[in-house]
């Protein structure tokens, strides 16, 4: 485990704030977008209430970015507080949103959470970036491996909207996330700051994006779930292969967790909506 020291302490600190700013974001988006849908015009007063709510996920990046580049946090340090930002969201969708929450969300929420902790708990140092960590043709390789599948299932899913092509786009916005968390990091040395600057703008702007499109097909609880669950995972991977950032064994077993508590929840919700909805129709009759 790593040493304390006041670079840490700012990075875990600031980082945290950022996160639950960024999902609480999210919840009043889909708040907004849900209101909109049904006024289905843009003079409603849900626009206002949307825009309270990308302040919040935009005030995200620079809080995040600070964090990585100005306090050297580290990425796996930093990214499983999607976790704790995904508690506020859970508890601002129930309050606000209405969605009621099922026992296999339930206990899949409590799987990432497990799996947030044991990752944050694991920490390492918070240390400089130097530009021998940066391997560009790996991120190279790996951004190209998920732009090609993106870019055809954006294009199917304009054509025909559907509830898993919502939670697929969910994943792309996460996906992009990472990206982004990594292109912030990056912005720590200095050879190639300027450069991924822009990048790191380039990807906020499509994680913002893809957000918004899946929460058009899909409950915001699974959206994000989906959305927090390939950040964290891929922010790891990219951080060990792209810029040399270390792994430890318990921090593997608590992205296996979130993995889990994902599988958990997509796989029974279906049954568990049907369930529901049976129920309702036999009150009807």
């Amino acid at each position: 485990m790593g040493n304390f020291n006041s670079d840490l302490f700012f990075g875990i600190l600031i980082g945290l704030i950022a996160y639950i700013l960024l999902y609480i974001g999210k919840g009043i988006q889909k708040y907004a977008i849900t209101g909109l849908q049904t006024d289905k015009t843009l003079k409603s007063k849900h626009s206002g209430v949307w825009i309270i709510g990308t302040v919040l996920t935009v005030s995200f990046m620079g809080l995040q970015w600070v964090a990585l580049a100005v306090f050297h946090a580290n990425v796996n340090i930093i990214a499983p507080f999607e976790g704790v930002g995904l508690i506020s969201l859970l508890i601002f969708s129930f309050f606000v949103l209405k969605e009621k929450l099922n026992k296999w969300e339930l206990g899949g929420t409590l799987l990432i959470i497990t799996g947030t902790i044991v990752i944050t708990v694991f920490y390492g140092e918070a240390t400089e970036l130097l530009y021998s960590d940066f391997n560009l043709v790996f991120l190279l390789i790996i951004l190209g491996a998920f732009i090609v599948p993106i870019g055809i299932l954006s294009y199917f899913a304009f054509r025909k909207p559907s509830k898993l092509k919502g939670i697929l786009l969910g994943l792309s916005a996460g996906s992009f996330m990472a990206f982004q968390t990594i292109s912030k990091r990056i912005t720590d040395i200095p050879e190639l700051a300027l450069v991924f600057t822009f990048v790191t703008f380039a990807l906020a702007a499509l994680t913002l994006g893809y957000t918004q499109f899946a929460f058009t097909m899909a409950k915001v609880n699974i959206v994000v779930l989906s959305f927090a669950s390939v950040s964290i995972i891929l922010t790891s991977v990219l951080g060990y292969f792209a810029i040399n950032e270390s792994i430890l064994p318990a921090q593997i077993g608590g992205i296996g967790c979130i993995i889990a508590g994902i599988i958990l929840m997509n796989i029974f919700q279906k049954d568990e909506e049907l369930m529901e909805e049976e129920k309702e129709g036999q009150n009807t009759s």
